[in-house]
């Protein structure tokens, strides 16, 4: 599904924006950043929920069990995002202890704990910041599991349609009682959720497909004229409770479609190779952005300008330098590091066939 590879070019260049534009810019008048977030994260629901239940459907056949299959996920998992996460901890916990909280509380960050740790503290201004996410999809990724597994096969659907209200109903409940950025992993459910219930259609009930998707088109029209609603209105109104499944609707028509395969212009969008590139090093590039806008960028840019006719310290020439550098350490971090590393899943198949 290369289509989908593309989506997370877009979903990082949203993150991207976000960051390394100011707030107030006339581009950062859609939120970018939870537009980017809440795509990873329906995705995340999807791709994750497909491998569970094609293999809890194995399970049940007999050609694998419930520990085998937990067991190689949290393994293939690890392969794939704790390698660079843990490298670069370390290195801001060595080299830039006073640009986060790493030094005060390292348990939390090292633990895949961050998100609760931000949503006591709210200092944004940490280098790390963006790594609430991670914490958020490495928790989902302990639990989940053991949901799809242990739900019987005819309940599946029915837990997925109740996390999802479960994720809109604690994020409106936390809202409105307490302060909270909505960024405890109960409050993403959601987004999950939304992602999980179009990878049991696909998997278990492919008859439906074509309704299905009749209702996303109508679910989708009616979310686009609630979000620019909402864009309408104080950034401290409480309809914007609704905005992440508002965001999680429209991400999940883009899912949806990109799995069957988008057709015309945006077919090809979709299969640009340059795109489809950039998803596959998304990881890279989100784990890095920050540290090379911040830090990386500047410090190249102040030894060229001693040989440079022109001032360098311009927004535009910072934010291209930035892009290219980020591209070239993500895709040496993919190379070097990501690449090799995640070839060793062949090891931790799921099934007992190829054990």
């Amino acid at each position: 599904m290369p289509q989908l590879d593309a989506l997370r070019a877009f979903a990082v260049t949203l993150v991207l924006i976000y960051h390394w534009f100011p707030q107030d810019a006339l581009i950062n008048k859609t939120p970018n950043g939870a537009i980017g977030v809440t795509l990873f994260f329906v995705l995340s629901g999807f791709l994750i929920t497909q491998i569970l239940i094609q293999n809890r459907n194995q399970m049940l056949a007999g050609q694998t069990t419930p520990s085998a299959i937990y067991r190689n996920f949290i393994v293939r998992r690890a392969l794939r995002i704790f390698p660079v996460y843990y490298l670069f901890l370390t290195f801001v916990y060595f080299v830039l202890p006073d640009k986060s909280d790493i030094s005060n509380s390292p348990a939390y960050y090292y633990l895949y704990a961050y998100n609760i740790l931000l949503h006591q503290t709210d200092n944004w201004a940490d280098l790390l910041s963006p790594f609430w996410t991670l914490s958020v999809e490495e928790q989902f990724y302990l639990v989940w599991p053991f949901v799809v597994l242990l739900t019987p096969r005819l309940q599946l659907r029915r837990v997925i349609i109740f996390t999802i209200f479960l994720g809109l109903a604690t994020r409106i409940w936390w809202g409105l009682t307490s302060h909270s950025q909505g960024i405890l992993t109960l409050t993403c459910l959601d987004s999950f959720g939304i992602g999980a219930l179009w990878s049991y259609i696909l998997v278990e009930q492919p008859e439906k497909i074509p309704t299905f998707r009749r209702q996303l088109r109508w679910a989708t029209l009616l979310a686009l004229v609630c979000f620019l609603f909402i864009l309408t209105q104080p950034h401290t109104s409480s309809l914007r409770l609704f905005q992440r499944i508002i965001l999680s609707i429209l991400s999940l028509y883009l899912v949806a479609q990109s799995t069957i395969g988008f057709g015309g212009i945006t077919g090809r969008v979709l299969t640009n190779p340059a795109l489809i590139y950039m998803g596959k090093i998304s990881y890279g590039i989100y784990v890095y952005h920050m540290i090379v806008s911040t830090y990386l960028t500047g410090l190249i840019l102040n030894k060229l300008s001693r040989f440079s006719p022109i001032s360098l310290h311009n927004f535009w020439i910072h934010l291209v330098s930035s892009f290219l550098l980020l591209i070239i350490l993500a895709s040496l971090s993919w190379f070097l590091i990501e690449k090799p590393i995640t070839n060793l899943k062949r090891y931790f198949t799921y099934s007992k066939s190829s054990l």
